[in-house]
């Protein structure tokens, strides 16, 4: 048999890792010890998010049928806060980027577009219903499946585990790889080398692209024909 072309021996290698392959073991890892790490698990909400409307403009919580024109301000809500009230014919309340929507109100009107004065608020132009509103659930509904299975988790969704109250989550176990280069002309990097050989560098190059790739190198003492 003839040599194998670099196409051949390519698909041979795969077709054999394929082969042989199984899935890795799972363990679980820290929040702050899983970036890079693949998901052995679904992840889902463990609530609505956001858990209620809230408003994502600074401004005022109105409703858009009383508009345009002259409102009572009855009170303002900021994030982390929530309006104990409720917002009636011909009021308004002062409200913060993030903060809950008051009851009664369907609309946020942004703060460029009023005039503040004496304990009321006019408002020249009409606003729509759920304007400037992030509605209960929007961005994920209790149970709904966030992280799927096999996910690399980078900065973004571990974010989302810490969102959704997961200090520690399922992950396949990293693969551990050998590397070992052979070849009578390669030399260990700390040795030196004869004119007419070269130092091990390949492997530590492979080893960093193993390591960015999630797994765990090991380089092994270069492999010599000892015939």
């Amino acid at each position: 048999m003839g040599a194998l072309t670099f196409i051949e021996a390519r698909e041979t290698v795969l077709r054999t890792v394929r082969g042989g392959r199984t899935l890795p073991v799972v363990e679980e890892a820290a929040l702050h010890e899983c970036a890079g790490r693949v998901l052995a698990e679904d992840v889902r909400a463990d609530r609505d998010t956001p858990a209620m409307a809230r408003s994502v403009r600074d401004g005022f919580a109105v409703r858009a049928i009383d508009l345009p024109g002259e409102l009572e301000v009855i009170g303002e809500v900021r994030a982390g806060e929530r309006f104990a009230g409720r917002v009636e014919r011909g009021q308004a309340v002062e409200i913060m980027t993030g903060a809950p929507l008051p009851d009664g109100a369907d609309a946020v009107v942004m703060v460029e577009h009023t005039v503040r004065r004496d304990g009321r608020v006019a408002i020249d132009r009409s606003a729509e219903p759920h304007q400037f509103i992030n509605p209960r659930g929007c961005e994920a509904s209790v149970d709904e499946v966030v992280l799927h299975t096999g996910t690399r988790l980078d900065y973004s969704r571990v974010a989302l585990l810490a969102a959704f109250g997961r200090p520690r989550v399922k992950v396949y176990a990293r693969p551990s790889v050998a590397i070992i280069a052979t070849g009578d002309e390669i030399v260990e990097v700390e040795e030196t080398p004869a004119d007419f050989q070269i130092r091990n560098s390949n492997a530590y190059s492979l080893a960093v692209q193993v390591a960015r790739a999630g797994g765990l190198p090991q380089v092994l003492p270069v492999a010599r024909d000892t015939l």
